[in-house]
């Protein structure tokens, strides 16, 4: 999903939403914005409030053996 702006297009499933969220966080990262925590917002042009919480999660390679 290459899209000029994150959003840009038809999100019709979850797996579209997905790839969509994916998108926005990897550039926001590459552009080294600090994504995690909890972020809050309203939708445009409706009544919705949203709140949604970022956590980098450990990698598989990068945990110690046991």
């Amino acid at each position: 999903m290459t899209r000029d702006h994150p959003g840009d297009g038809s999100i019709t499933s979850a797996d579209d939403f997905e790839a969509a969220l994916a998108e926005v966080v990897e550039k926001a990262v590459e552009a080294d914005v600090d994504v995690r925590g909890a972020w809050e917002f309203r939708t445009r042009g409706s009544t919705h409030e949203w709140e949604v919480e970022i956590i980098e999660l450990a990698r598989y390679d990068d945990q110690e053996e046991g």
